[in-house]
C-alpha cells in the first residue's frame, strides 16, 4: 500500500511540499479544493502506475523558480517491515512501482479516454474500451502471441537470409536439406573427377561424330551428249535451200548482180532492203520516174524475193544461232570445279586412308580422274578454232538463207566427246561406291549410347556435387533446420493460441458484461441495458458498447440526447467497477485503487450506493485512495463509515506558495458549517482565539432562529430577519420582549456597528458571551 507521501517538489501546486509525517491506511479520503493540487496528485499517482511522466513533466509550478521535479512516495509490501521508497527525478521513477503491487486508477482521463469522446462513442474510445476491458485477460496470452509472433518473424527472415547466402542456386531445397550422405568430401570429390573425366572423353567422341557427320561428301559430275547432235543440225539447216517458181526471175536477178555488184555475196541482202523502201514508179533515192527497162528489173526483184524467201530466210537464222550455242558453249569449267571439290572430300576422311576396300576405290578414280582432266584439255584446245570456223560458215549462210551450203565438218571434238562419255560415266559409278562408303563409315560412327551416356553422367555428376555441397553446407543446414523446426511449431502454438484467447476473450466478455450491467443498476441507471458490440472494420477487432433503453436500440448519434451526466459518469464509473471485480482474490489483495471524484455530478442515492461499494471493495483490495473536492460526499462517507471502517482522512491545503498535504480531524470535519461556526464563537468567547467577525455572528443568529423556530415560519416567506421577527411576534411565536431584544441583537451585530470596529478585543469577546447567553437562554418559543 501507499504509506506516505515525502516529499513534492516544483510539480503542480506542490512547489515544496514536505508531508512525511503524514500516513496513508487502508481507506484514505483526500480532500482537496479545486485548484489546490488534487488533480496533480492524482496524476502522480498514475503516472508511477504506467511509467508515462509526460504529463508530470509538463505542470512545472508557476511561477518557475527553477527548481528541478521530484518526488518521493514510498510503498510498504506485506511481508516486509521496511517501506520501499520511489522516487521521481529526471523524468523518470526509479525504481518504479513494487511489482507485487498494482494501481487501478478512476478519474476524468479514464473517462475520456475508454468511453467518451465529448458526449459521444469514437472509433478511438471503442478500442481504448476494448483494449482496457480484455488488458487484464489478454496480457498473458496476447503478450506470448506476440512474442511468438516476434520469434516466428526473426526466424523466418534468418531462415530467409540463411537461404540466399547459403542456398541460391539450391533446386529442391528441403530434399537438399534431407540428404544424409554416406561418403566423406574426398569420397566425392574423387568420384565427381572420374565422372568429370568420362565426360569430357565421351563429349569429344560425341563431337567428332558431328562433325563427320558434317563431312561433305562427293558428287557426280554431268556431261551434256548433245555437241552430235547439234553439229548434225547445224549442218541440216546450211544444206537447206528455197527451190522458187520464178526461176526465169532469179536467173536474171542472179544475171545482174553477176555484171552489176562488186560484191555478189551481199548482193541479195542489199536488193531485199531496197525492195522495202520502194514507193512505187519513182526512184526512192532521187525521186525521178524509173524508166522502164528499170521498172522490168524491179519485177523481177519481187518475183524472186517473195514471202517464201522471207519465211526461209527467218528460220535459218534462228536454227545457226541456236546451233552455234550449243556447239561453242562452255563446257568443262563446271566440271574441273565438281571433280576438284570431289578430290578434296575425297582428302577430308583420313580415318579411311588405311582401309583396303578404301584404297581399291582411290586406286580406280586417281586414273580416270587424270583422264577426264586430259579429255577436258583436249576439248578446250580445238574450242577458238572451232568458234571461228562457225563463224565463216553461218555468215556465208546467213548471206544466202536459200542456197545450200556443204556440209560442216569438226571431227576433233566428235572424238573427244565419244572419249569423255564412257570415261564420265565410270567416274559417277566410283563416286557412288566412294559416297556408299562414306555413308557407311558415318554411320558406323554414330553411337545414340554416348548421348545417354553423357546424360547419365551428367545426372550422376549433379547427384555426387548435390552431395559434396550437402557435406560444405552441414552447418547451415542444422541451421535451416532448426529455423523451420521452429516456425512450423510457432505456426501451430500461434493460432492455437489465437483461438484459445478468442474463447477465454468471449467467455469472459459475457461475465464482464453481466457485471457492467449490475453495476450499472446499481449506480442508478436502471432503464439501460448493455450488450458487447464487435467493429471488424479496422485492423483488428474492437468490442465495443450497444446501449439499449427501455430494451430499445439507442443509436450512438442519440446518446447524448438518452444519457444524462450522471449516466455517463455512473457507466464509467460501472466500467471500471466491473473490472476490478473480475480480477482474482490474489490480485485484489495487491491493488491500490485510486478514486479521483468518482461521484461528481451524481445524486444522493447514486453517491450512498457508491460509498458502500467503496466501503465493500475495501475489505478486498490493498488500499483505496478516495480524492474529492466534494466536502459534502466526504462529510456523508464519513458519518456512515469512520467508526467501523480504518478510515484516514487527509487534506490538500494552501500553505504560502505551495499546496500540503494534512492530516485532518474528522470530528471536526464532518461538522456542519452552524456547528463549525458554533465551535468558532465560543473558542473566542474562550479565549481560545483572538479573532472573529461580526459578520459570522448575524449569520449564526439568522440560522439559530430559522432552526429553532422551522415550524413556527410554515407559511412566514420574509427573508428579511426583521420582518421575520415580527411574524414570529405577531404569531405569539415569541413574546413582546423576546422581540425587542431580538431586534437589538440584530442591529448590535450588524457589521458596520463601532463596537466591531473598534480596538477594544475583550469588550468584542464580551458582547458575543451575552449573544450567546440570549441564544441559548432566552431565546425560545413562547
Amino acid at each position: 500500500m501507499l504509506k506516505r507521501i515525502k516529499k513534492i517538489q516544483n510539480i503542480g501546486r506542490f512547489k515544496s511540499c514536505m508531508s512525511s509525517s503524514v500516513q496513508f491506511e487502508q481507506i484514505t479520503l483526500i480532500f482537496g479544493r479545486n485548484t489546490y493540487g488534487k488533480s496533480t496528485l492524482g496524476g502522480l499517482l498514475s503516472s508511477i502506475s504506467t511509467g508515462n511522466t509526460e504529463a508530470i513533466k509538463s505542470r512545472n509550478t508557476i511561477p518557475n523558480d527553477q527548481q528541478s521535479q521530484q518526488a518521493e512516495l514510498s510503498f510498504m509490501i506485506d511481508g516486509q517491515s521496511s517501506e520501499v521508497l520511489v522516487k521521481y527525478s529526471s523524468g523518470t521513477w526509479s525504481p518504479s512501482l513494487p511489482a507485487s503491487l498494482k494501481l487501478n486508477i478512476f478519474d476524468d482521463s479514464f473517462y475520456h479516454t475508454n468511453l467518451f469522446a465529448g458526449r459521444q462513442f469514437s472509433r478511438e474510445t471503442k478500442d481504448n474500451f476494448s483494449s482496457f476491458v480484455l488488458g487484464a485477460l489478454a496480457v498473458a496470452k496476447q503478450q506470448e502471441i506476440e512474442t511468438k509472433n516476434k520469434q516466428k518473424s526473426d526466424a523466418t527472415r534468418k531462415r530467409n537470409d540463411l537461404q540466399k547466402a547459403a542456398f541460391k542456386d539450391i533446386e529442391d531445397l528441403a530434399g537438399f536439406i534431407e540428404l544424409s550422405p554416406s561418403e566423406s568430401k574426398g569420397e566425392l570429390s574423387q568420384k565427381i573427377e572420374l565422372l568429370r573425366e568420362e565426360y569430357s572423353k565421351l563429349s569429344k567422341q560425341q563431337k567428332n561424330a558431328t562433325k563427320i557427320q558434317e563431312r561433305k561428301e562427293c558428287c557426280s559430275v554431268h556431261w551434256e551428249n548433245d555437241f552430235p547432235e547439234a553439229l548434225q543440225k547445224l549442218n541440216t539447216a546450211l544444206q537447206a535451200s528455197l527451190e522458187s517458181h520464178h526461176k526465169e526471175a532469179q536467173s536474171k536477178v542472179a544475171e545482174h548482180i553477176k555484171l552489176n555488184f562488186k560484191e555478189p555475196e551481199h548482193a541479195e541482202n542489199w536488193i531485199r532492203q531496197g525492195l522495202a523502201q520502194n514507193n512505187g514508179e519513182n526512184c526512192q533515192f532521187c525521186g525521178q520516174i524509173l524508166s522502164q527497162d528499170a521498172l522490168q528489173l524491179l519485177d523481177f526483184y519481187h518475183q524472186s524475193f517473195d514471202a517464201a524467201y522471207e519465211n526461209h530466210d527467218k528460220h535459218i537464222k534462228q536454227q545457226l544461232s541456236q546451233y552455234r550455242l550449243l556447239l561453242t558453249r562452255e563446257r568443262i569449267s563446271s566440271l574441273r570445279i565438281a571433280i576438284e571439290s570431289n578430290n578434296t572430300a575425297l582428302k577430308s576422311f583420313p580415318e579411311l586412308e588405311e582401309d583396303e576396300d578404301w584404297k581399291l576405290l582411290i586406286d580406280k578414280i586417281i586414273p580416270i580422274t587424270d583422264q577426264l582432266n586430259e579429255g577436258f584439255s583436249q576439248w578446250e584446245t580445238p574450242q577458238a578454232v572451232l568458234k571461228e570456223e562457225l563463224d565463216s560458215v553461218i555468215s556465208q549462210k546467213l548471206a544466202s538463207p536459200h542456197k545450200a551450203k556443204d556440209v560442216f565438218q569438226f571431227e576433233t571434238l566428235i572424238q573427244v566427246n565419244e572419249k569423255l562419255m564412257p570415261l564420265i560415266g565410270r567416274y559417277n559409278e566410283l563416286i557412288k561406291d566412294i559416297n556408299s562408303f562414306f555413308q557407311l563409315f558415318k554411320k558406323s560412327v554414330i553411337d545414340d549410347s554416348i548421348v545417354q551416356k553423357l546424360v547419365e553422367i551428367e545426372k550422376n555428376g549433379k547427384t555426387e556435387k548435390r552431395k559434396l555441397q550437402r557435406l560444405e553446407l552441414t552447418e547451415q543446414c542444422a541451421a535451416y533446420k532448426e529455423f523451420d523446426a521452429k516456425i512450423a511449431q510457432l505456426n501451430n502454438d500461434i493460432p492455437r493460441l489465437k483461438e484459445e484467447l478468442s474463447n477465454e476473450q468471449s467467455d469472459f466478455l459475457n461475465q464482464y458484461f453481466d457485471r457492467l450491467n449490475h453495476y450499472f443498476q446499481l449506480f442508478g441507471s436502471r432503464d439501460f441495458r448493455l450488450e458487447k458490440g464487435l467493429d471488424t472494420k479496422g485492423h483488428k477487432p474492437i468490442y465495443y458498447l450497444k446501449v439499449k433503453f427501455h430494451g430499445f436500440d439507442i443509436s450512438e448519434k442519440n446518446l447524448e440526447h438518452t444519457f444524462s451526466e450522471s449516466d455517463r459518469r455512473s457507466l464509467a464509473l460501472s466500467m471500471f467497477w466491473a473490472t476490478l471485480d473480475g480480477l482474482s482474490e490474489a490480485e485484489k489483495k495487491n491493488t491500490i485503487v485510486v478514486l479521483d471524484d468518482p461521484v461528481t455530478s451524481f445524486d444522493n442515492h447514486r453517491i450512498s450506493t457508491v460509498h458502500k461499494e467503496i466501503t465493500k471493495l475495501s475489505e478486498c483490495v490493498r488500499q483505496i485512495i478516495f480524492l474529492s473536492h466534494f466536502e459534502q460526499g466526504i462529510t456523508s462517507f464519513l458519518n456512515t463509515y469512520r467508526n467501523n471502517k480504518p478510515v484516514k482522512l487527509l487534506s490538500i491545503e494552501r500553505s504560502g506558495s505551495s499546496s500540503e498535504i494534512n492530516v485532518t480531524n474528522i470530528d471536526h470535519f464532518i461538522k456542519t458549517t452552524h456547528e463549525k461556526e458554533a465551535h468558532n464563537i465560543f473558542s473566542f468567547i474562550g479565549e481560545q482565539t483572538n479573532s472573529h467577525n461580526a459578520g459570522d455572528l448575524r449569520v449564526f443568529f439568522e440560522v439559530e432562529i430559522n432552526l429553532r423556530f422551522a415550524k413556527q415560519l410554515i407559511g412566514i416567506n420574509e427573508h428579511n430577519l426583521s420582518d421575520r421577527i415580527d411574524k414570529l411576534k405577531e404569531s405569539g411565536a415569541i413574546s413582546e420582549s423576546i422581540a425587542a431584544q431580538a431586534h437589538e441583537w440584530r442591529e448590535t451585530l450588524n457589521p458596520t456597528h463601532h463596537i466591531w470596529t473598534g480596538n477594544d478585543l475583550e469588550d468584542q469577546r464580551h458582547t458575543a458571551a451575552q449573544f450567546v447567553d440570549f441564544i441559548y437562554h432566552e431565546l425560545n418559543p413562547a
